[in-house]
């Protein structure tokens, strides 16, 4: 029998947490191995033990979420964070994308979409819900400023295997619901990982991706 995933919660609200609990102690694939409050409590926990997800809110009481996210993923680098919010925020969402975060999804989501997210983070895919559109515009537009209107590439560049799947049919003109198709991923999934890509080539635009892979001869 394989071993359960093991799910830590962090979140301020205990009728909450309660109710999580009980959602994800009834699947026979997960379990919650411990929950906690508040960022110093959760940290203080995890000193001692090992998680595979952290379901993590963003805004509670003393250190927020993305601080303590940040500080788990330095003692647990292999635990995936999935950020569980009130808020679909670009700026949150750019901020959990930089700190090294899995998922971002939204606490009025279905019970459905909660298990399939941490399934997804735990397989080591992206999940993430709302307009990233808006976060590629905002995360990047800084890069372009600083660099004088000239995006610098990064010369110490790894792609995965699907990243340079997704380049190749972006190459081929397919939008995101095709690429999702062919893939047979979530739109969301893509989106994440074109995000991803543009992040690892610090660039500004998919165009300017192709154009350098096509000179450097990566795909």
């Amino acid at each position: 029998m394989n071993a359960k995933m093991k799910v830590f919660l962090v979140d301020d609200h205990e009728i909450f947490r309660n109710g999580l609990k009980q959602l994800i102690d009834s699947e026979p694939d997960m379990e919650v191995i411990g929950e906690a409050g508040d960022g110093e409590t959760a940290l203080h926990l995890l000193s001692t033990l090992s998680s595979d997800v952290v379901i993590m809110d963003i805004r509670m009481p003393g250190i927020n979420g993305i601080e303590t996210s940040e500080a788990i993923l330095k003692q647990q680098p292999q635990s995936r964070i999935l950020f569980f919010s009130l808020y679909d925020n670009p700026d949150y969402v750019a901020r959990a994308l930089e700190m090294g975060a899995s998922g971002y999804i939204l606490k009025d989501t279905s019970n459905k979409i909660f298990l399939h997210a941490i399934r997804t983070v735990y397989s080591g895919r992206f999940y993430f819900i709302g307009d990233v559109t808006d976060v590629l515009v905002k995360k990047y537009l800084d890069i372009q400023k600083t660099s004088g209107g000239k995006s610098a590439v990064n010369a110490d560049i790894s792609l995965s295997r699907r990243e340079e799947q997704i380049l190749r049919l972006i190459r081929n003109n397919l939008s995101n619901k095709e690429i999702s198709n062919s893939l047979n991923v979530s739109i969301r999934t893509i989106e994440a990982h074109r995000l991803n890509i543009l992040r690892k080539f610090q660039l500004n635009s998919m165009e300017e991706v192709l154009a350098y892979c096509q000179e450097a001869g990566l795909i």
